[in-house]
Protein backbone atom coordinates (compact mmCIF):
# COMPACT_ATOMS: atom_id res chain seq x y z
CA UNK A 1 0.00 0.00 0.00
CA UNK A 2 2.88 2.36 0.73
CA UNK A 3 6.57 2.52 -0.13
CA UNK A 4 9.40 4.44 1.49
CA UNK A 5 12.59 5.69 -0.11
CA UNK A 6 15.58 7.25 1.70
CA UNK A 7 16.24 10.81 0.53
CA UNK A 8 17.89 12.97 3.22
CA UNK A 9 20.33 12.35 6.04
CA UNK A 10 20.26 14.22 9.36
CA UNK A 11 22.41 17.07 8.03
CA UNK A 12 20.20 17.51 4.97
CA UNK A 13 17.06 17.47 7.10
CA UNK A 14 18.45 20.17 9.40
CA UNK A 15 19.39 22.35 6.43
CA UNK A 16 15.91 22.16 4.90
CA UNK A 17 14.27 22.79 8.26
CA UNK A 18 16.39 25.91 8.77
CA UNK A 19 15.44 27.15 5.30
CA UNK A 20 11.74 26.65 6.02
CA UNK A 21 12.00 28.60 9.28
CA UNK A 22 14.01 31.28 7.50
CA UNK A 23 10.92 31.88 5.36
CA UNK A 24 8.50 32.15 8.26
CA UNK A 25 7.11 35.46 7.00
CA UNK A 26 5.81 33.51 3.98
CA UNK A 27 3.98 30.83 5.99
CA UNK A 28 0.23 30.89 5.39
CA UNK A 29 -1.78 30.38 8.58
CA UNK A 30 -4.50 27.77 8.32
CA UNK A 31 -7.25 27.71 10.90
CA UNK A 32 -8.31 30.16 13.60
CA UNK A 33 -5.95 32.53 15.37
CA UNK A 34 -3.63 32.09 17.08
CA UNK A 35 -2.60 29.80 14.23
CA UNK A 36 -0.31 26.85 14.90
CA UNK A 37 -0.80 25.07 11.57
CA UNK A 38 0.72 26.63 8.46
CA UNK A 39 1.65 25.89 4.89
CA UNK A 40 4.65 27.13 2.96
CA UNK A 41 3.42 26.81 -0.58
CA UNK A 42 0.00 26.36 -2.13
CA UNK A 43 -1.95 23.15 -1.46
CA UNK A 44 -4.75 22.50 -3.92
CA UNK A 45 -6.81 20.66 -1.31
CA UNK A 46 -7.16 23.99 0.53
CA UNK A 47 -6.78 26.76 -2.03
CA UNK A 48 -8.81 25.12 -4.81
CA UNK A 49 -11.25 22.95 -2.87
CA UNK A 50 -12.21 25.67 -0.40
CA UNK A 51 -12.21 28.53 -2.95
CA UNK A 52 -13.30 26.91 -6.25
CA UNK A 53 -14.70 30.09 -7.80
CA UNK A 54 -11.56 32.20 -7.29
CA UNK A 55 -8.04 32.40 -8.67
CA UNK A 56 -6.53 32.00 -5.20
CA UNK A 57 -4.65 28.77 -6.03
CA UNK A 58 -3.22 30.17 -9.25
CA UNK A 59 -2.22 33.50 -7.71
CA UNK A 60 -0.66 31.98 -4.60
CA UNK A 61 1.04 29.27 -6.63
CA UNK A 62 2.62 31.76 -9.00
CA UNK A 63 3.69 34.02 -6.14
CA UNK A 64 5.31 31.16 -4.23
CA UNK A 65 6.89 29.37 -7.17
CA UNK A 66 9.94 31.61 -7.67
CA UNK A 67 10.67 31.72 -3.95
CA UNK A 68 10.41 27.95 -3.47
CA UNK A 69 12.43 27.25 -6.61
CA UNK A 70 15.19 29.57 -5.44
CA UNK A 71 15.39 28.28 -1.87
CA UNK A 72 14.69 24.58 -2.42
CA UNK A 73 16.06 23.86 -5.90
CA UNK A 74 18.32 21.14 -4.52
CA UNK A 75 15.47 19.47 -2.65
CA UNK A 76 13.20 19.43 -5.70
CA UNK A 77 16.02 17.96 -7.78
CA UNK A 78 16.69 15.32 -5.13
CA UNK A 79 13.03 14.33 -4.74
CA UNK A 80 12.54 14.33 -8.50
CA UNK A 81 15.65 12.23 -9.08
CA UNK A 82 14.65 9.74 -6.39
CA UNK A 83 11.21 9.34 -7.92
CA UNK A 84 12.58 9.04 -11.45
CA UNK A 85 14.88 6.22 -10.37
CA UNK A 86 12.17 4.43 -8.41
CA UNK A 87 9.37 4.86 -10.94
CA UNK A 88 11.50 4.33 -14.02
CA UNK A 89 10.13 7.41 -15.79
CA UNK A 90 10.85 11.15 -16.00
CA UNK A 91 9.23 13.58 -13.58
CA UNK A 92 8.36 17.21 -14.23
CA UNK A 93 7.12 20.16 -12.17
CA UNK A 94 4.61 21.82 -14.56
CA UNK A 95 4.67 25.60 -14.50
CA UNK A 96 0.90 26.12 -14.24
CA UNK A 97 0.58 24.14 -10.99
CA UNK A 98 1.93 24.81 -7.50
CA UNK A 99 5.19 23.21 -6.48
CA UNK A 100 5.15 20.59 -3.70
CA UNK A 101 5.24 22.50 -0.43
CA UNK A 102 5.37 22.19 3.30
CA UNK A 103 2.95 21.41 6.10
CA UNK A 104 4.06 22.96 9.39
CA UNK A 105 2.35 21.96 12.63
CA UNK A 106 3.65 23.62 15.78
CA UNK A 107 3.01 21.91 19.10
CA UNK A 108 -0.41 23.48 19.73
CA UNK A 109 -1.73 22.09 16.42
CA UNK A 110 -0.42 18.53 16.76
CA UNK A 111 -3.31 16.27 17.67
CA UNK A 112 -3.35 13.23 19.94
CA UNK A 113 -6.72 11.92 18.77
CA UNK A 114 -7.65 10.86 15.19
CA UNK A 115 -9.22 14.18 14.20
CA UNK A 116 -7.75 14.52 10.70
CA UNK A 117 -10.09 13.77 7.77
CA UNK A 118 -10.22 10.20 6.49
CA UNK A 119 -9.95 10.67 2.74
CA UNK A 120 -8.67 9.91 -0.74
CA UNK A 121 -6.45 12.40 -2.59
CA UNK A 122 -8.76 13.70 -5.30
CA UNK A 123 -7.14 17.08 -5.94
CA UNK A 124 -6.39 16.13 -9.53
CA UNK A 125 -10.13 16.29 -10.29
CA UNK A 126 -10.04 20.08 -9.92
CA UNK A 127 -7.73 20.54 -12.93
CA UNK A 128 -7.91 20.19 -16.70
CA UNK A 129 -5.10 17.87 -17.76
CA UNK A 130 -3.50 17.73 -21.21
CA UNK A 131 -4.03 14.91 -23.72
CA UNK A 132 -2.21 11.76 -22.74
CA UNK A 133 -3.08 12.06 -19.04
CA UNK A 134 -4.10 8.88 -17.23
CA UNK A 135 -5.86 9.83 -13.99
CA UNK A 136 -5.92 6.18 -12.97
CA UNK A 137 -2.14 6.45 -12.51
CA UNK A 138 -1.57 8.71 -9.53
CA UNK A 139 0.79 9.16 -6.64
CA UNK A 140 0.96 11.10 -3.40
CA UNK A 141 4.10 11.58 -1.35
CA UNK A 142 5.21 12.86 2.03
CA UNK A 143 8.77 13.62 3.09
CA UNK A 144 8.85 14.02 6.90
CA UNK A 145 11.53 16.40 8.15
CA UNK A 146 10.57 16.83 11.82
CA UNK A 147 8.20 14.73 13.92
CA UNK A 148 6.98 15.01 17.51
CA UNK A 149 9.13 13.28 20.12
CA UNK A 150 6.43 10.57 20.34
CA UNK A 151 6.57 10.04 16.57
CA UNK A 152 4.11 10.52 13.75
CA UNK A 153 2.82 8.68 10.74
CA UNK A 154 -0.08 7.75 8.51
CA UNK A 155 -3.19 5.68 9.08
CA UNK A 156 -4.16 3.48 6.12
CA UNK A 157 -7.08 1.23 5.33
CA UNK A 158 -6.95 -1.30 2.47
CA UNK A 159 -9.87 0.34 0.71
CA UNK A 160 -9.55 2.02 -2.68
CA UNK A 161 -11.40 4.87 -4.30
CA UNK A 162 -13.04 2.28 -6.55
CA UNK A 163 -14.26 0.45 -3.43
CA UNK A 164 -15.67 3.74 -2.19
CA UNK A 165 -17.52 4.45 -5.44
CA UNK A 166 -18.98 0.94 -5.49
CA UNK A 167 -20.13 1.13 -1.88
CA UNK A 168 -21.66 4.57 -2.43
CA UNK A 169 -23.55 3.43 -5.53
CA UNK A 170 -25.06 0.55 -3.56
CA UNK A 171 -26.04 2.73 -0.63
CA UNK A 172 -23.80 0.91 1.86
CA UNK A 173 -22.07 4.05 3.09
CA UNK A 174 -22.62 7.79 3.22
CA UNK A 175 -19.00 8.93 3.02
CA UNK A 176 -15.41 7.78 2.76
CA UNK A 177 -14.94 7.57 6.53
CA UNK A 178 -17.65 4.89 6.71
CA UNK A 179 -15.29 2.46 4.97
CA UNK A 180 -13.35 2.19 8.24
CA UNK A 181 -16.06 -0.18 9.47
CA UNK A 182 -15.14 -2.79 6.87
CA UNK A 183 -11.33 -2.63 6.77
CA UNK A 184 -8.63 -2.96 9.46
CA UNK A 185 -6.45 0.02 10.29
CA UNK A 186 -2.75 -0.07 9.38
CA UNK A 187 -0.47 2.46 11.04
CA UNK A 188 2.67 3.46 9.11
CA UNK A 189 5.27 5.23 11.29
CA UNK A 190 7.22 7.90 9.48
CA UNK A 191 11.00 8.11 9.40
CA UNK A 192 12.44 11.62 8.94
CA UNK A 193 14.29 11.93 5.66
CA UNK A 194 12.42 9.07 3.98
CA UNK A 195 9.95 9.69 1.17
CA UNK A 196 6.65 7.87 1.71
CA UNK A 197 4.78 7.10 -1.49
CA UNK A 198 1.30 5.74 -2.24
CA UNK A 199 -1.36 6.05 -4.93
CA UNK A 200 -3.56 8.61 -3.17
CA UNK A 201 -6.50 6.32 -3.98
CA UNK A 202 -5.99 4.31 -0.81
CA UNK A 203 -8.06 5.44 2.17
CA UNK A 204 -5.79 7.31 4.57
CA UNK A 205 -5.51 9.84 7.38
CA UNK A 206 -2.78 11.84 9.10
CA UNK A 207 -2.23 9.77 12.25
CA UNK A 208 -2.24 11.39 15.68
CA UNK A 209 0.78 11.31 17.97
CA UNK A 210 0.43 9.54 21.30
CA UNK A 211 1.49 12.71 23.14
CA UNK A 212 2.74 16.22 22.48
CA UNK A 213 5.59 17.90 24.31
CA UNK A 214 6.41 21.63 24.42
CA UNK A 215 8.43 22.57 21.36
CA UNK A 216 7.28 19.59 19.29
CA UNK A 217 6.74 20.15 15.59
CA UNK A 218 5.61 18.15 12.59
CA UNK A 219 7.20 19.39 9.37
CA UNK A 220 6.65 17.59 6.06
CA UNK A 221 7.07 18.17 2.33
CA UNK A 222 3.88 17.19 0.48
CA UNK A 223 3.12 16.54 -3.16
CA UNK A 224 1.13 14.61 -5.74
CA UNK A 225 1.72 13.23 -9.19
CA UNK A 226 -0.32 12.43 -12.30
CA UNK A 227 0.86 10.28 -15.21
CA UNK A 228 0.86 12.17 -18.50
CA UNK A 229 2.39 11.20 -21.83
CA UNK A 230 5.21 8.97 -20.49
CA UNK A 231 6.15 11.19 -17.54
CA UNK A 232 4.94 12.12 -14.06
CA UNK A 233 3.68 15.65 -13.43
CA UNK A 234 4.36 16.66 -9.81
CA UNK A 235 2.41 19.37 -8.01
CA UNK A 236 0.67 20.23 -4.75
Amino acid sequence: MIEQLPVLDAEGIAEIRDQVYGLREHWIPRGPEPASFFTLGTPSYLDVAEHPETDLYRDRGIAARELLRERFAGLYALVGGTLEKHLGAPVEYPGHLALPGFHIWLDAAIFVKPRAPVHFDLQYQAFDWPPGTDTDRLLSFTLPLRLPAAGGGLNLWNATYEDFQRAMSRGWIEGAADLQRFHPLHYVPYTPGHLFLHSGHILHQVAPSSRVEPGDERLTLQGHGVWCDDRWLLYW
